[in-house]
């Protein structure tokens, strides 16, 4: 009498058999919409994350982006091209936007872009992305900002992506990693 399998398609069906059990296996990822939203007044923070910014005309391009709220009204922004080409900082200090040029402060319309970058840098309201990569979409007239996808991290429920749009701009926000200061959670 022939046995039905062999040694080895016997041992062939049990790696299939585990691969199929396994694959109903689900791991459980935190669920965003129970964990608390980052609190709005979070200071202390730093977050990591690319944006593509596309003018209505099609103009645009992406940029790594580097954000930390430093206190409320203070953030540090860094922007770089591909490859880190490119980098500029921008400051945040109340209502003020800033760059530095040789140790003195330049507002951002002197910063030495592009036309394109220049529009860009004129028309996206930087005053409010940092509220809107907490979480909170508030925003000036004729934005329309939504988040598409949160996140948790370290138990605070934070945006993934975020889409903001106006007339003449859109952006895209994805968030690759955040950090908090252990003192301002």
């Amino acid at each position: 009498m022939t046995p039905l399998l062999s040694k080895r398609g016997l041992r062939f069906a049990s790696v299939l058999l585990i691969l199929a059990l396994n694959g109903c296996v689900t791991t459980s990822l935190p669920d965003a919409s129970t964990a608390p939203k980052l609190p709005q007044d979070s200071i202390g923070w730093n977050l990591q994350g690319k944006a593509a910014v596309t003018l209505s005309d099609n103009r645009g391009g992406t940029v790594n982006l580097e954000w930390s709220r430093l206190e409320a009204t203070r953030d540090h922004i860094r922007l770089t091209g591909p490859l880190g080409a490119g980098a500029f900082e921008v400051f945040r200090e109340g209502e003020q936007l800033f760059w530095i040029d040789e140790g003195v402060q330049q507002p951002l319309d002197l910063l030495p872009l592009n036309d394109e970058a220049q529009t860009i840098m004129a028309t996206l309201p930087l005053k409010f992305v940092g509220t809107w990569l907490m979480g909170y979409p508030d925003s000036p007239a004729g934005w329309e900002v939504e988040i598409t996808q949160w996140q948790v991290i370290e138990g605070w429920q934070v945006p993934r992506k975020i889409e903001a749009y106006r007339d003449d701009i859109s952006v895209r926000l994805v968030v690759l990693s955040w950090e908090f200061e252990a003192a301002h959670q």
